[in-house]
């Protein structure tokens, strides 16, 4: 089994598990090289050696509309089909969207976040309401992990997935690493989290030797709650990075400095102080 295992979050139903590992992976290398590992001893394949995806997002693809069907603004919901996280890297400079000072630019950006994260927390809500589709995903990461597991990395929803399934696995002892969660959104995720909280305070996952949360500025997903330590106690290592107009990408979190000296540490490499 894998040393690191990615699990992902919503929107990647049209992908797999190959793809997001081919394209994750350098930035992964990439958080390593910002932490100061000499990454000259670190290579790309013998990385991807030791690393797989957990991917669920084909048991959220949606199915085929009949053609007398016609699309409808509730498509979305069901489907968990949203804006394509690209679309800033598409527009960037654009005449049409960006005037002298990037703000038509900014403005779309910021909807298109709103337009995610609103997307991002109607599939979290299935996922809650659904025990048949909880479980489904659920297995998705419990068939990556056995002792050879030493840490999971997990982004946006993909981190409550992980801390639900890590809190049910006291015979692993692994690192975990959560990138724009939003594990302290009390409403939406926090009250819903099983095992529940108790006296305020979410259960430390019986998996989990180290915890580090990586937030990013302007991230809508941690807006509720950037710092974890404050929902599950100062055992929770918070980190706060900067993702420019991407804030909630996995990639600018995969290749930050936090990221890659917490994955580091976990792997035994050596950084450069």
């Amino acid at each position: 089994m894998a040393e690191v295992v990615i699990i992902h979050g919503a929107f990647h139903e049209l992908w797999g598990p190959f793809r997001l590992w081919v394209r994750w992976t350098p930035s992964v290398l990439d958080g390593l090289w910002n932490a100061g590992v000499p990454v000259q001893d670190v290579s790309l394949s013998r990385l991807q050696e030791r690393s797989q995806v957990a991917f669920w997002g084909d048991l959220v693809r949606p199915e085929p509309r009949s053609a007398d069907q016609q699309p409808d603004d509730d498509a979305a919901v069901d489907g968990t089909v949203g804006p394509t996280p690209d679309l800033a890297d598409l527009l960037d400079g654009h005449p049409a969207v960006a005037g002298a000072d990037g703000a038509g630019l900014d403005a779309l950006v910021q909807q298109v976040a709103r337009d995610t994260n609103a997307r991002s927390m109607e599939l979290l809500a299935r996922y809650v309401l659904d025990p048949d589709m909880k479980s489904r995903v659920h297995e998705r990461l419990e068939r990556h992990l056995d002792s050879d597991t030493r840490v999971v990395i997990a982004h946006s929803m993909g981190t409550v997935i992980a801390y639900q399934v890590l809190c049910t696995r006291p015979d692993l002892q692994l690192d975990l690493i959560t990138l724009g969660s939003p594990l302290g959104d009390q409403a939406m995720v926090f009250d819903t989290l099983e095992p529940a909280p108790v006296d305020g305070r979410g259960v430390w996952p019986a998996a989990v030797r180290r915890w580090t949360n990586v937030a990013a500025e302007g991230d809508l997903a941690t807006a509720a709650c950037p710092r974890l330590a404050d929902r599950f106690g100062e055992r929770v290592e918070d980190h706060l990075v900067f993702n420019g107009r991407h804030a909630h990408n996995v990639e600018p979190y995969l290749n930050s400095a936090p990221t890659g000296a917490a994955l580091a540490d976990a792997l035994g490499l050596p950084r450069r102080r």
